[in-house]
């Protein structure tokens, strides 16, 4: 397995996601919408996964900033086997989204550039004029935002 505390980062990362994404889903785009909803189901998994963990552990840790984190960062000497899994897998998929992300970024600049530039930025609004404008786009950034699954409709 990978480290525990590294994949305690990157569960932070997760959740910090859907914070971004949840607040801004209800007025967004479909994208946002899409990615707040994946978001949101990982984090419950990881909380299915890690519930006992938590309950153990951290029970008396206010939720917020980072804290529950943290406090899993302090035992994660102790967390279960199926805690610990969980948030390789989580981790593992968001590092896998990551370069998917910069992948589009790199193929996708010119594109973004020459159909999205008065797009606003945030809240999934690219996303949605590359998908938009898929017909138009070079067919290496098709590929490459073809590849999320945000983007099949």
């Amino acid at each position: 397995m990978i480290n525990r505390q590294a994949s305690l980062v990157i569960v932070a990362a997760i959740s910090s996601a859907l914070l971004a994404f949840g607040s801004v889903a209800n007025a967004q785009t479909a994208v946002a919408k899409k990615v707040a909803a994946r978001l949101a189901a990982a984090t419950e998994k990881l909380k299915a996964a890690c519930g006992d963990d938590l309950s153990k552990y951290c029970s008396s840790v206010t939720p917020g900033e980072g804290r529950l984190i943290f406090c899993m960062m302090a035992h994660e000497d102790k967390i279960s086997d199926k805690c610990d899994f969980a948030l390789y897998d989580a981790s593992r998929k968001m590092e896998h989204t990551l370069e998917l992300i910069a992948e589009a970024a790199d193929e996708c600049w010119q594109d973004i550039e020459k159909h999205c530039a008065k797009s606003p930025v945030g809240g999934g609004h690219i996303g949605q004029c590359l998908l938009d404008n898929k017909k138009s786009l070079k067919a290496a950034c098709r590929t490459a935002i073809e590849r999320f699954p945000a983007a099949n409709k």
